[in-house]
């Protein structure tokens, strides 16, 4: 397995990261791995997957870590835009024939539907997704999180597939779905998760993850972390038969 430190830049802004490339033959699947709001590259879980020979790919949004730029400048608008280009520089990086599933965690897992109405996907995986409205997408997100009120009273509740632009995305999406709740999340409630749920049109196409006694982050615990990169290998592995 090889570390390579990247750069790419989105507006004029540097965002950095790492690819991880696996010894000898490569898996035909790619994961792209998008971070949650004020979050950390999940390094260990790439690096996990390069590993076991799959192609993994980590980078901040900008604001975040050691990318340029700052959180107040960051926007719903801004984010997607961040995650195109990180898709379009892994793809250019990648052996032909390998296709890429983005796997989001919060913001990140919001991010990972809207990428599959831009770009294609062969899978999706969703940890912990967040969800927001689709009003006021250039408004600043810094402080629209789960100490907004009003924001987690709406993600108590049902929402039909074509409430958000996540959902949208999500419900004509006709690849393999990981979706991954948390049962102690404080960020994420139950009903927000299940909107995701919902929102997959075919379910024999969904692997739905309960954690109990998970809180919403992964943090550094290390039985956490390598509960979930189990999950996702499992996960990754039978995607990858089905290419």
């Amino acid at each position: 397995m090889a570390k390579e430190n990247i750069e790419f830049e989105v507006e004029g802004q540097k965002l950095r990261g790492r690819i991880y490339k696996p010894d000898g033959e490569a898996k035909k699947l790619a994961l792209l791995f998008i971070h949650g709001w004020t979050g950390k590259p999940n390094d260990r879980g790439a690096e996990f997957m390069a590993k076991n020979s799959f192609w993994a790919m980590v980078f901040s949004l900008s604001g975040h870590n050691d990318s340029e730029g700052t959180m107040e400048g960051q926007t719903r608008d801004k984010s997607p835009k961040e995650v195109l280009t990180a898709y379009d520089f892994f793809k250019q990086r990648l052996p032909e024939g390998v296709q890429i599933a983005p796997v989001g965690n919060s913001y990140g897992g919001y991010f990972a539907p809207v990428l599959s109405a831009e770009r294609e996907l062969a899978a999706l995986s969703m940890r912990v997704p967040a969800n927001y409205k689709d009003a006021d997408f250039d408004q600043p997100k810094l402080g629209l999180g789960h100490d907004d009120a009003e924001l987690m009273r709406w993600r108590h509740l049902k929402m039909g597939a074509v409430e958000t632009k996540s959902l949208r995305a999500l419900h004509v999406f006709k690849g393999p779905v990981q979706i991954v709740e948390a049962e102690y999340d404080d960020a994420v409630p139950h009903q927000t998760v299940q909107n995701y749920i919902d929102a997959v049109a075919d379910k024999n196409q969904l692997e739905y993850n309960f954690m109990k006694e998970w809180p919403h982050s992964l943090g550094d615990d290390p039985q956490r972390n390598k509960q979930f990169q189990e999950m996702l290998l499992n996960w990754s592995e039978k995607v990858n038969e089905q290419l």
